[in-house]
């Protein structure tokens, strides 16, 4: 049976204390932020596949011909971008799987990533059209660069908030997780500057670096000590 008000027991009021903490883990959980993360990536992945159109057929021309000449570019750019986009989106999802909370430096910084992130589908657009184009093999490697690059800023700054975290990062693993970054900057800075003179090495290093940045990342998984951190890492 329900007890009288009288003889209800009495909540204690929270201590501003309490309140305060209450409100820090309120503003510090990831989980929006994550979430918009997600559908940000949902959206690029979606939009990548609409650059593949279906071609018309001109007069005295067979589907296999105008397949080769004219869609086979855009699905090419197509399964580049979608490796590089599902490459992206793994390093992300480890990084984060280490985040405990956020603060507003965290938040910011993941923005900037997906920032050159949502350029994506334009650069392959624009790269399936004009796939020798200077202008377009360039554009499409600085985004890499810069997509890189912030996710550098996002890891050293992530590794280095131990308050922010499940648990301590060590040194080595904070290496290597900026090692994979830095390569990829390397590879996309090679690919812009063959960019102007050899177009056709250009792309291929695009399309290239996705499987040796696994090959390392493989490589860098089964060196790393048993129980250590970097064997989670993409």
């Amino acid at each position: 049976m329900f007890q009288k008000p009288s003889q209800q027991r009495s909540v204690a009021p929270a201590s501003d204390q309490e309140r305060a903490q209450e409100v820090l883990e309120r503003t510090r959980d990831p989980g929006r932020m994550l979430a918009l993360t997600d559908g940000i990536f949902a959206v690029i992945l979606t939009l990548l596949v609409f650059e593949i159109k279906v071609p018309q057929l001109p007069a005295g021309k067979s589907l296999p011909t105008v397949f080769l000449l004219d869609v086979w570019p855009s699905v090419l750019v197509f399964v580049i971008s979608f490796a590089y986009t599902g490459l992206f989106w793994m390093a992300h999802r480890d990084m984060f799987n280490l985040v405990r909370g956020v603060d507003r430096v965290l938040i910011l910084l993941n923005f900037l990533y997906m920032l050159p992130m949502a350029m994506i589908p334009y650069a392959a657009s624009l790269l399936s059209a004009y796939n020798r184009d200077t202008l377009a093999l360039r554009l499409y490697g600085l985004l890499l660069l810069l997509i890189a690059l912030m996710r550098l800023m996002l890891w050293l700054y992530i590794g280095t908030q131990s308050h922010l975290l499940f648990e301590y990062v060590d040194r080595r693993t904070l290496r290597s997780g900026a090692l994979q970054a830095i390569a990829l900057i390397l590879l996309s800075l090679i690919a812009v500057l063959f960019a102007g003179f050899a177009p056709n090495l250009s792309l291929v290093i695009y399309a290239g670096v996705p499987v040796l940045y696994f090959i390392m990342v493989t490589f860098l998984r089964q060196s790393a000590p048993k129980g250590s951190q970097e064997r989670n890492f993409t």
